[in-house]
């Protein structure tokens, strides 16, 4: 294969071009032209009959001695872009494709297959200022993403596709670095996801990144056959787990768990609800509850939040309860500043009088009093008070008196 019959960008010829293509995201071609053509924006990059499109870096492209070179990223080159904050709120759930076609067609980009981890990603969903492909990224779960030579963003499941290549064309393979170098005359036959098991190879490789390199000497495609089909390549895969051992060991976060039962000393026992996070069931572990003086006896299947102070794993605590609606929202008693008294409500029954209650009569003057003085009643003697007409109540069957509470804060509501 030789670059100047075959490979080309918007007509011009191209004396190298390195395109890497990777599990996760879009591809990315690096061109050095024979001359220095007036390429930018969108443009089409041939190889032989393979067509790719994509757009040129206006940061990483540039001229030297009469010699212009450029970077192209797949498509329109928006996943990287910045986007604006925007609110979503569907009581019946939001569509995750909804989310993905907003943030694609706000950096000019387009979707095309759409296979996420869960169809709908709830009932609200705030999204921050951030790159569209941390949007897309959030939306999509558990599953890889990228755009094709034609500029098309696609998520999903990659399939698996025999790939045949001629034994004397596997020019090195690395089992350390699972590092294969292979010849190919149609590299629009390899893709992520093809697999490769004929001889010099002793076990089937499956392709997760591949670089296709062509100069003036020669054509060769460098392809990692390590990693699984969600991970982000050679790369990416790094740098991601370079940040995630700057906070190894650490839980930042709010995790969703399920009251199994409370305990005499007022902790509580729970079961992780999605297994997926990565954390156990706890037993038994306290509330903080965000009120100071206030206990709550959780109802079984409640859903709390559970946190860790400082991101330390050995100081889980209980710290956010499942709102109306939700399961278990009303728990089984509540306590204020450990008190053990029963707290009456507005409507709630009380009662007064009856037998062995004391009373005392002070007279009333008139006009509020009867003009007739009252009979007699000597100090110190008890007396039987019944709150009932009927004789048949007295002496032993005194009646107490009923009432209802009528009147209550409206700030506190038990």
């Amino acid at each position: 294969m030789t670059t100047e019959q075959q490979v080309t960008c918007n007509g011009q010829r191209i004396v190298a071009l390195t395109l890497n293509v990777a599990n996760v995201g879009p591809w990315v071609a690096e061109l050095d032209f024979e001359v220095a053509p007036d390429v930018s924006g969108k443009v089409t990059i041939n190889i032989g009959a393979l067509a790719l499109i994509g757009t040129v870096v206006p940061t990483q492209a540039g001229t030297h001695l009469e010699q212009r070179r450029v970077r192209v990223v797949a498509g329109a080159g928006g996943w990287g872009r910045s986007l604006p904050r925007k609110n979503y709120h569907n009581d019946a759930k939001i569509k995750a494709r909804l989310v993905a076609d907003d943030a694609a067609r706000e950096v000019g980009e387009t979707i095309g297959e759409f296979e996420p981890e869960v169809e709908r990603v709830g009932s609200d969903y705030v999204r921050s200022v951030g790159t569209a492909s941390r949007v897309l990224e959030h939306v999509i779960g558990e599953r890889a993403w990228w755009v094709d030579y034609a500029g098309r963003t696609h998520v999903g499941v990659r399939p698996a596709v025999p790939l045949s290549v001629k034994t004397g064309d596997v020019l090195t393979y690395d089992p350390r670095n699972r590092a294969l170098t292979f010849a190919l005359d149609d590299v629009s036959q390899v893709q992520i996801g093809s697999v490769l098991s004929q001889p010099p190879l002793e076990s089937a490789q499956t392709i997760r990144e591949y670089d296709i390199r062509i100069d003036a000497s020669s054509s060769r495609i460098v392809a990692w056959c390590g990693g699984g089909a969600t991970e982000r390549g050679r790369l990416a895969g790094l740098l991601h787990a370079i940040a995630r051992r700057a906070t190894d060991g650490m839980l930042f976060g709010k995790y969703r768990y399920r009251v199994v039962a409370m305990r005499d000393d007022g902790r509580v026992d729970l079961q992780a609800i999605r297994k997926g996070a990565g954390l156990p069931d706890v037993q038994p572990l306290s509330m903080w509850p965000g009120v100071a003086g206030v206990h709550a006896e959780l109802a079984a299947g409640a859903e709390v939040l559970v946190e860790f102070i400082e991101g330390d794993p050995g100081q889980p605590i209980v710290t956010h309860f499942v709102g109306q609606g939700g399961a278990g929202f009303a728990p089984v008693s509540i306590s204020f500043c450990g008190s053990e008294q029963a707290a009456a409500r507005q409507g709630d029954l009380v009662q007064s009088g009856g037998v062995g209650t004391t009373c005392v009569f002070l007279p009333v003057p008139p006009p509020i009093g009867p003009a007739v003085p009252p009979p007699t009643m000597m100090p110190g003697v008890p007396y039987l008070v019944s709150f009932s007409s009927s004789a048949a109540d007295l002496p032993l069957l005194a009646k107490p008196l009923y009432g209802a509470v009528a009147t209550g804060s409206p700030k506190v509501r038990l």
